[in-house]
Parts: C-alpha cells; structure tokens; sequence
C-alpha cells in the first residue's frame, strides 16, 4: 500500500478545500456569537420585567418536559449505569464531534440474563449468582421478616443456656452482682 507524500500534488485543490472549511468555521462562529448574544438580551428583558409581565410571559412560553416515564424493571433485574460523561455536549470547544446516538437509547430495559422470567424458578434459585462460589446467600431483605425483634424467647433462652455451658465465667444478662475486687 503505497501513499505519495509529495507536498505539490494538489495544492490548488488542498487550498480551496482549506478556504471552504475556514469560511463555514467563520460562519458557524458569527452565527454561534449572535446567538449568545440574543440570549442575553432575552435574560436582559426578562430581568427587567415585573411580576404580572413575567407571569404573562411564562403562560405564552412554557417549558418544555423532558421527563420520560419510568420503566417497569423486572425481578431481580441488574442495574446498568448509563455514565457520567460525553452525554449532552461535546467536549470541544468548537462542537465537532456531536452527539451520539447511542446515548438515547433505554438503559433500563433487561439485558442478557435479565430477559428470563426468574419469578417461575424456584425459591431456592431465586437468587444472585446461583451455583457460583461466594454467591450472597439472602435475596434482599424483602425475603425476611425485619420488624420482630423478640420472635422466639424460647430461642433466645436456649441459645444464652448454650453461651453459660461453654463460656466459663458467662452469666445470664439479668445477673448483675456486683463483682470482686480480688480472685480469692
């Protein structure tokens, strides 16, 4: 693959695409300045304006709602961050790179894994990385009863009974006896 690296090919031709693409920068320029410029006026005028004008002129000129409506997620659907950065604008000064299409798209729609009905599994493989080692062993917490704070006494007795066999020392927590000042 052989490219010619000759300056004085086509420089008739380089110069008149060079003289184009500078005229449509210059435009684009004065263009970009007017524009900055009637929107400052604008804030001017509105700035300036009482109450009952503002009020009037807000009713004429509403904004527009960009809010789209949420989607539905499935269960135990992941979670995909759409990023933080290159969304709106373009990162150099002269806007050449534009925005991508990509960028419109739904990122939470289900992907992957996330398109199988998991609510048909059963209970037990209704979870996380099922059948992976270091898989969380809960769902989430709607899974479990978080509001009984004494559920079973009978429990809870036997397992201090446990502690008062092996604990040497351990007693029961309604044992407050004062305790020695020297092991006799």
């Amino acid at each position: 693959c052989w490219t010619s690296t000759d300056d004085e090919e086509d420089q008739v031709g380089a110069y008149e695409a060079w003289k184009a693409r500078e005229l449509a920068r210059i435009k684009r320029d004065r263009e970009e300045r007017a524009k900055q410029e009637r929107e400052a006026a604008e804030r001017e005028r509105l700035k300036n304006m009482t109450e009952e004008e503002r009020a009037e002129w807000e009713r004429l000129n509403p904004k527009e709602a960009k809010e789209k409506p949420k989607a539905k997620w499935r269960f135990m659907q992941k979670y995909w961050h759409k990023g933080a950065y290159f969304q709106e604008a373009p990162d150099d000064a002269r806007g050449t790179t534009g925005k991508d299409d990509i960028f419109d798209r739904d990122y939470s729609a289900p992907t992957g894994e996330d398109n199988y009905n998991k609510e048909i599994l059963p209970k037990v493989m209704q979870v996380k990385n099922f059948g992976r080692s270091g898989r969380t062993k809960w769902t989430h917490l709607l899974a479990e009863d978080t509001n009984a704070f004494n559920t079973d006494d009978a429990l809870l007795q036997a397992v201090h009974e446990r502690r008062r066999k092996y604990v040497p020392g351990a007693s029961s927590a309604s044992d407050f006896s004062k305790p020695k000042k020297f092991k006799t």
